[in-house]
């Protein structure tokens, strides 16, 4: 009968045991990083009665007779299931999702916790607010040359201070790039127009198609003038060449100068010569000269002396019987082309660009342009961090020589500092005379195929063969050398949308001093400085066990390593299953308050079941003593 008694106090006293971790749970209900815990009962000793026999004899076996001595305390384990998260908005609350821990030091041991809420104290270390240990973890290396900072993940962890006098030193620009669209539908745009001869009755619809040689250069005495010259060629329907001639155009689109070629008939193999014009030829004088033949292409150009009336252009490409159209410089040999009989085209020569059929100026084509010209600009810095504003001018040229899509470029500085070129091959030139830009040229899917410097003479535009997209400029007068940046234009692409080429990157920046930090989702803490860069300023560390149920809780959240927990792994989050970091939130605690109350009825139970055993056994034990009555 004492039996019952025992086994119903050990009841009584393990449920007692399930009472008090259910407390305890519901008691840190709302605890950051809590991690609830369950119990579990084993059975104490077993009384045997009667061992068990096998079967012998013709006889079957029977099982053993015990009886049990009442329940004892198995475990009571932590349940290390994920927690809810709360957004708290502070930058420094940081909650893990995963199974890593927090590494924190008193200086002479690591403490292991899941709650979150960290801070910087009075010497910028970072610390856990409740208890104001140390967080653990890598602090940012900073080159002494480069001022670059970088964190060294292998080193080991140490305390992370962030000094609120931290400032990040400034850095010459040495590297830009540039993105977006260059507009290939700026320029004049090719248009067609028909006209009417009514001596003949024919109608000859032709085609204007515009596009750029060395003579245009010459004619507006530089490559970046704002007034813009063009080559026209009028195409026929039968796809040759009825008439060359060019004209210059100001931003707005507006004439300036304009002229047709003359026209030659060839009556000897390669060359030219006054004869051939039928007498009407330009005043004496030196004229860059430029010929094409029916098909458009360039033949010849060079200087042409006129003396007397008398000259000869000499070209191989000259045959016999064929039509050539000659410009000599700025001179025009009129302002109007005659396609037959009464069938003319009238050039405009100022004004408006607007071409019309002579005899009838309601039948007319106004030049549809837009100015070909693009500006974006950067802001550079020397190595002491001085800023200079670069502007990049785009003037897209279009078709030059055996270029399809070309667009010269040229830098320049708001402070007027001269801006020199630098090519693939070091040089700052092309043979005598240096580089004044670039050329890029694209392809036909817009992409581009090649660039290069240009040089110019004050009479000739060449293009080298040497890749070119570095500049320099000179800036001693701010304490500081040379500021030499290659530039990255490989991002950016011509097609017929609106211009939004920007310089998406440069490596240069002035002196920063540490305006605020966050932590990433990597533990990474950055810092942003007041010259509007961000940079690395340490990494928090985490740590994960083989068995994190079997830390040993010390209270104020925190654990420490015991004989069945494992040793901690300790790296970066988002690497070795540590998880990741929250920023701005606090994990809460796993405890589930619906099923606390159901283990809480259930001991409850437990406990008072346990007890009528004992008032049970007590009451079968007075009528044994009553037996003597």
């Amino acid at each position: 009968m004492m039996r019952s008694m025992f086994s119903g106090v050990a009841g009584m006293k393990n449920f007692q045991y399930a009472i008090d971790v259910v407390g305890n749970n519901i008691a840190n209900v709302n605890t950051v990083g809590f991690k609830g815990s369950r119990v579990t009962f084993q059975t104490a000793l077993l009384q045997t009665m009667k061992a068990a026999r096998s079967p012998q004899n013709n006889m079957g076996g029977t099982n053993p007779i015990q009886i049990g001595l009442g329940s004892q305390l198995a475990t009571i384990d932590k349940i290390m299931t994920q927690g809810s998260f709360e957004n708290t908005g502070r930058k420094t609350d940081v909650a893990i999702e995963g199974d890593g821990f927090f590494v924190l030091s008193n200086g002479t041991q690591y403490y292991y916790t899941r709650a979150g809420s960290l801070d910087v104290d009075m010497n910028g270390t970072f610390i856990q607010s409740s208890t104001g240990l140390k967080v653990q973890g890598w602090r940012a290396i900073q080159d002494p040359t480069t001022g670059t900072r970088y964190v060294d993940t292998n080193q080991p962890i140490g305390d992370i201070v962030i000094s609120a006098g931290m400032t990040m030193p400034a850095n010459a620009t040495t590297a830009a790039t540039i993105g977006g669209n260059l507009n290939s539908r700026v320029g004049p745009i090719p248009f067609s127009m028909t006209v009417a001869d009514t001596q003949s009755n024919t109608d000859y619809t032709v085609r204007f198609v515009f596009s750029r040689t060395s003579a245009d250069f010459i004619r507006q005495t530089d490559p970046f003038t704002t007034s813009q010259s063009y080559t026209w060629d009028l195409y026929g329907e039968d796809g040759k060449v009825k008439a060359v001639g060019f004209m210059v155009l100001n931003e707005f689109g507006r004439v300036v100068n304009s002229g047709t070629a003359f026209q030659a008939d060839a009556t000897a193999n390669g060359q030219l010569t006054q004869n051939d014009f039928g007498g009407n030829v330009p005043a004496d004088g030196t004229y860059y000269t430029i010929v094409k033949d029916e098909n458009g292409q360039v033949i010849f150009k060079d200087n042409v002396p006129v003396a007397g009336g008398n000259f000869t252009i000499s070209a191989t490409g000259i045959a016999t019987g064929q039509k050539y159209f000659v410009i000599f410089g700025s001179q025009s040999a009129g302002d109007e082309v005659a396609l037959g009989g009464d069938a003319n085209i009238s050039i405009p020569t100022a004004g408006e660009a607007r071409f019309y059929e002579s005899d009838n100026p309601s039948n007319f084509s106004s030049l549809e342009y837009q100015s070909p010209k693009y500006i974006t600009a950067i802001q550079m810095y020397d190595s002491l961090g001085n800023p200079y504003s670069v502007y990049f001018e785009f003037t897209r040229i279009g078709q030059f020589e055996d270029m399809q899509n070309a667009w010269l470029w040229r830098a320049y500085t708001a402070s007027g500092e001269p801006i020199s070129y630098v090519d693939a091959n070091g040089q700052s030139g092309d043979g005598t005379n240096d580089y004044v830009g670039g050329v890029i040229n694209f392809n036909e899917s817009g992409r581009i195929s090649g660039m290069y410097g240009i040089t110019w003479n004050g009479s000739t535009l060449d293009v080298s063969d040497t890749e070119l997209r570095t500049i320099k400029f000179d800036a001693t007068h701010m304490g500081d050398s040379t500021v030499q940046a290659n530039i990255d234009f490989t991002s950016l692409t011509q097609f017929a949308g609106s211009n939004s080429a920007a310089f998406t990157y440069q490596n240069g920046n002035a002196l920063g001093t540490l305006q605020s930090f966050a932590i990433n989702e990597n533990g990474e803490i950055i810092g942003t400085f007041s010259n509007g860069l961000t940079d690395i300023l340490g990494q928090v560390a985490l740590a994960v066990f083989n068995n994190p149920a079997g830390l040993t809780d010390i209270g104020n959240s925190l654990y420490v390593v015991s004989a069945n927990s494992g040793l901690a792994q300790i790296g970066t989050a988002g690497s070795g299953g540590r998880g990741t970091l929250i920023p701005g939130a606090l994990e809460m605690s796993n405890v589930d308050l619906a099923e606390e109350f159901t283990k809480m009825i259930i001991a409850q139970r437990g406990f008072q079941a346990n007890a009528r055993v004992i008032t049970t056994a007590d009451t079968i034990l007075g009528e044994l003593v009553a037996l003597r009555r």
